[in-house]
């Protein structure tokens, strides 16, 4: 069982901050999700619990690199159990698992040398998605359809955004 997050609107950390801070440490995370709207949520913690949180995913990686480094099999079994931590990749054809693998691992070491984990996310994103891909056979094949020297025309400029 999950406990819930502490939540407060950002306006609350600006007009209460000690108030505001004090009930991030009632969470057993140490943490606070702040919503904002105007902009994507915030998640407030002590420097010290971020610390901890790369240090765990860089001390688990090491030991995923040692092993696989060490026990020749160890890609083998790791890619057999991966389902588990990721059920979606199910849907990869033979060999993407292995190349996921491999691909999280080698990003789980660079980043965390670097002290983040957002590269790590975005190898899972990206997985995820070729994942959606496979899973949808009629995207899959709108996806990977030779188009042979068909042209669609010119493609314009991507609109700016507006900021």
């Amino acid at each position: 069982m999950t406990a819930t997050p502490v939540e407060a609107n950002f306006s609350e950390l600006i007009q209460k901050p000690k108030d505001t801070v004090a009930r991030m440490q009632t969470d057993i995370r140490k943490g606070i999700r702040l919503h904002r709207r105007d902009d994507e949520d915030l998640y407030l913690t002590t420097a010290a619990k971020a610390d901890e949180a790369v240090q765990v995913v860089d001390s688990t990686t090491r030991m995923f690199v040692a092993l696989m480094k060490e026990e020749p099999h160890a890609v083998d079994l790791l890619t057999r159990v991966f389902p588990e931590a990721f059920p979606w990749v199910r849907f990869l054809p033979e060999g993407s698992v292995r190349q996921f693998l491999i691909e999280f691992v080698e990003t789980a070491r660079a980043s965390t040398d670097l002290g983040t984990v957002g590269p790590i996310a975005q190898v899972i994103t990206e997985w995820k998605h070729t994942a959606e891909v496979y899973a949808d056979p009629e995207l899959h094949k709108a996806l990977t359809t030779d188009h042979g020297d068909e042209d669609f025309g010119p493609v314009g400029a991507p609109e700016a955004a507006d900021t």
